[in-house]
């Protein structure tokens, strides 16, 4: 938890302070035409949903809740190079975990948010947050929209570094609309390019259909400054570059062609005639021979037809590696195009929209730090499982989450030694989780008291007090609301006798007709502290005592509310500050059906969460402790159901097949993720023969 409440209010004002771009050079009218036109809208308008004095505050109100890090093995990998400055994963709404981030810190963002093109494509893992909020933002049309994107494009800019880059993935629902909000967040003279990615090659269709396929994708390319550096880069050499530039071969089989001598000077003439290079016409007219092996190709332009999209069936001849199974993936050599172009080695990329984590995974790839952030626990479980088998492979050891046995082959103990890599291993810096706004509750158990306390009362509002004192921190305005946290383990209960030394320390302090409104929060409350914590009011009222105390449950509406008290519709958005339980899997059921082949399933499997239901389920049938590798087949296990309260929605799929290469006792395990960010996994020993 890197911020305080005093820290995220700096970050705010920062946001806040942004100026507006000066458009009117741009968009402004020559004064015939103005006086010939009334009532004419102002062109220099600043972006949608923004407003002169508080930003997007006002439409998206400021929640400065804290940030979580939990010092668990899975949310802290470690590979070989620990004295580095982490990658970071976040599970939270992306513009709350924006409003985090420090001023100029990134060196390049790319995203692919939600193409305006209806709320069914859009939503891809399923979990209720991601529902709502495209549920939200589809309400009032292309408005609702741009303003939702705009607030986050707001904060990109900021955590942008001067020389930083920014590319918006989207497609022709909306694209149009993206760039001139983009100018006027990003100023009309920092746009670089439009680049035209044909995803695919449309085969069928309707014959009849009166339209155009559409086989193409946007992708916005802005820079914060003029300031930012573009890496030049050239493709290879193309079926289509060949026939249209190196069309000749000579009798050695060298491609070549024929290029205008032009300015060079006579003394490179002559340079070129002693090499051989000089192609002399029947005219007698000479010409420069470039041969295929000495070019190094063209340069990269802004219509991109030779990466082709992971759904195309070109793909899935070519490799079906990368497929998760998800329909908006984008293929690695898509990202790695943009990282090349316009970062170095070093630098951050960023990507709010992650996933299943192809940004993050190329960026680590070419040595780039990253940070990457979505909504769903799904897309951040499948991300962060990648980045691992990644980290692994080019620091050529385990990581802290592999290091004990996989298995025994015929009762003999099998130690994973270190990964056996060709060549010098690379640095890679340790990958941290963290959580904002989505809090599993079994991730507060590693907690110290200290670091408890700051999570409640920045969520809370509150500051921390630093004196030796009961009194945890106060909250505005000052000292008239102290307040006292709770244990930091879950299954523990604030002690009466804490509650009666808080209420000492405060009562020594109370003044005439000043009215204190004390709070203790705390996971869970006894019968026994809350029949003394109404002890203690009745003595303050029998003695007409300015004191009164509350008791607030951490995992509650009376706490969310005062945290979303600024959201306009605190019942609906009670989806920005959840306390997430994990869900459970009974057993694990096996059936044998083959010489090694088993069937599994998921035994009394669900959702421990009010409202809750499991949306995904992964297997791994070679589980280490703490390191879960889904099988390629079931990194998505789930199938469209139609729930009469709900509509269409994803349940898990509980069921598996597998095949196992050896005899031998391994390891299975079971993960499911539930549409409310809770996920847990399930294990048992099997004996495969």
């Amino acid at each position: 938890m890197a911020n305080t409440i005093e820290d995220l209010e700096k970050i705010q004002k920062e946001s806040e302070s942004q100026e507006i771009v000066d458009q009117k050079v741009i968009t402004s009218l020559s004064s015939k035409i103005r006086k010939r036109l009334n009532n004419l809208p102002d062109p220099t308008n600043a972006p949608l949903g923004y407003d002169e004095h508080k930003a997007f505050d006002r439409v998206f109100p400021y929640l400065n809740i804290p940030t979580l890090h939990p010092k668990t093995n899975d949310d802290t990998v470690i590979f070989n190079a620990p004295e580095l400055e982490p990658n970071k994963l976040y599970l939270g709404d992306n513009l709350e975990v924006l409003r985090t981030l420090k001023s100029e810190s990134i060196d390049l963002i790319y995203i692919d948010p939600p193409f305006f093109s209806g709320r069914n494509y859009n939503v891809i893992w399923g979990d209720t947050n991601e529902v709502r909020t495209f549920e939200d933002i589809w309400e009032g049309g292309i408005t609702s929209y741009l303003i939702w994107l705009n607030a986050r494009l707001w904060e990109m800019k900021r955590v942008l570094k001067k020389t930083g880059s920014i590319y918006v993935h989207c497609d022709w629902h909306a694209s149009h609309y993206i760039k001139i909000e983009m100018d006027r967040i990003f100023g009309y003279d920092n746009f670089r390019n439009e680049i035209v990615w044909k995803r695919a090659t449309p085969i069928g269709g309707k014959v009849k259909s009166k339209m155009m396929p559409h086989d193409f994708d946007s992708i916005i390319y802005y820079c914060k400054t003029n300031k930012a550096p573009y890496n030049n880069q050239f493709l290879e050499y193309s079926e289509n570059y060949l026939v249209n530039y190196f069309k000749y071969v000579d009798k050695d089989g060298r491609r070549y062609r024929i290029q205008t001598l032009g300015d060079y000077s006579e003394e490179s003439k002559e340079k070129f005639r002693k090499l051989g290079k000089i192609y002399k016409s029947k005219e007698g007219k000479e010409a420069l021979i470039q041969y295929l092996e000495d070019s190094k190709g063209v340069l990269l332009d802004d219509i991109w037809t030779d990466v082709i999209g992971i759904q195309s069936k070109a793909f899935q001849k070519q490799s079906s590696v990368e497929k998760i199974g998800y329909p908006t993936q984008k293929p690695e050599a898509l990202l790695e195009r943009i990282i090349k172009a316009s970062s170095n080695e070093g630098d951050v990329v960023a990507d709010f929209f992650v996933g299943g984590g192809t940004t993050c995974a190329v960026a680590q790839r070419l040595k780039r730090k990253f940070v990457g952030c979505d909504s769903s626990r799904v897309a951040i479980s499948v991300t962060l499982d990648r980045l691992v088998k990644i980290g692994e492979d080019m620091s050529g050891v385990k990581s802290n989450i592999s290091t004990i046995p996989r298995f025994k082959l015929f009762g003999k103990e099998s130690f994973q030694p270190k990964l056996q890599v060709a060549g010098a291993v690379e640095k890679v810096p340790n990958l941290e989780v963290n959580y904002l706004g989505v809090y599993p509750t079994e991730k507060f158990k590693e907690l110290s008291q200290d670091e408890f306390n700051k999570f409640v009362l920045t969520s809370y509002g509150a500051s921390i007090n630093t004196a030796e004192s009961t009194i945890s921190g106060y909250r505005p305005p000052a000292h008239q609301e102290p307040i006292l946290v709770g244990p930091s383990n879950s299954k523990e209960s604030i002690a009466p006798n804490l509650l009666k030394k808080f209420y000492e320390e405060i009562k020594s302090t109370l003044e005439p007709n000043k009215l204190i409104r004390a709070k203790i929060i705390g996971w869970r409350f006894s019968r026994q502290a809350l029949h003394y914590l109404k002890v203690l009011n009745q003595y303050s009222y029998k003695y007409n005592l300015p004191l009164e105390l509350e008791a607030i449950p951490l995992d509650s509406k009376e706490f969310r509310s005062r945290i979303l008290q600024r959201m306009p519709d605190v019942e609906e958005n009670e989806l920005f500050l959840r306390f997430s339980k994990s869900p459970v899997i009974g057993e694990i059921k096996v059936k044998k059906v083959g010489s090694l082949e088993y069937e599994f399933e998921a035994g009394d499997a669900l959702s421990s969460n009010e409202d809750g239901w499991l949306v995904n389920c992964q297997w791994d049938f070679d589980y280490q402790e703490g390191h879960f590798t889904a099988d390629k087949e079931y990194i998505l296990s789930r199938e469209k159901n139609k729930d009469k309260k709900r509509g269409e929605i994803f349940k898990a799929t509980l069921n598996a097949k597998h095949e196992f290469e050896k005899e031998g006792e391994y390891t299975i395990a079971c993960k499911v993720q539930d549409n409310l960010a809770g996920e847990t996994i399930f294990s048992k020993e099997l004996y495969i023969d």
